[in-house]
């Protein structure tokens, strides 16, 4: 007896069974969350997952998160300088905090060059996040003097690459392109600064 040859409405009932199976239970890529939680989370993934903190920062902008941090590695730098005083504090504080407004505005202004558009709220959240390695200073600074130095350079380095990191992606330009308008827009604050000290000091040169 010849063996009966498969039909072939069988054969394509099992090809698609097990094309099917085949298929995974979850092939839709995974969505990344609407917001990091709390103040404690956005901290630790800006130190140690940047590139997806710096994303959902400039998705979920901050003021008042962003200028926590630049009031806690002010006061933390006081400190670490050995400054208790709370005049000294409150005017770390008051200084940082221009100088991140003025830092980020000039940002701002230089990126219009390129034009880039970005929502003001976006430059300072990002920025101020990104003040956050300058806490290990302290730590640094506190290791034996055959490491001091090295550990030092390293944070500052640290800094450096995050504020331009976080810079970049606010903008949504290349990081190489940021290198170009940072020290701009740094030098620019600079300025600003000196310009703002002397002003002040000519106004009460007179009003004295």
């Amino acid at each position: 007896m010849n063996p009966t040859e498969p039909n072939s409405a069988d054969l394509n009932a099992d090809q698609n069974a097990i094309a099917i199976d085949s298929i995974p239970e979850n092939n839709t890529p995974p969505q990344m969350p609407q917001n990091l939680g709390t103040f404690l989370d956005r901290l630790y993934g800006t130190l140690f997952l940047p590139q997806v903190t710096f994303e959902l920062l400039k998705a979920n902008p901050t003021f008042v998160q962003a200028f926590a941090v630049i009031v806690l590695v002010n006061i933390l730098e006081t400190l670490r300088l050995d400054q208790f005083s709370i005049s000294s504090i409150v005017w770390s504080v008051i200084s940082g905090t221009i100088g991140w407004i003025f830092f980020t505005f000039l940002l701002k202004q230089l990126a219009n060059v390129f034009q880039r558009d970005v929502a003001i709220l976006k430059l300072l959240t990002l920025t101020g996040f990104a003040s956050l390695p300058w806490l290990f200073m302290a730590p640094a600074l506190s290791l034996p003097p055959q490491f001091r130095v090295f550990a030092a350079i390293a944070v500052m380095i640290w800094f450096v690459v995050w504020q331009v990191w976080g810079a970049s992606v606010a903008l949504g330009i290349k990081i190489w392109k940021t290198l170009a308008i940072g020290p701009l827009a740094l030098f620019g604050g600079l300025v600003a600064l000196i310009w703002l000290g002397n002003t002040l000091k000519l106004i009460l040169s007179i009003s004295l």
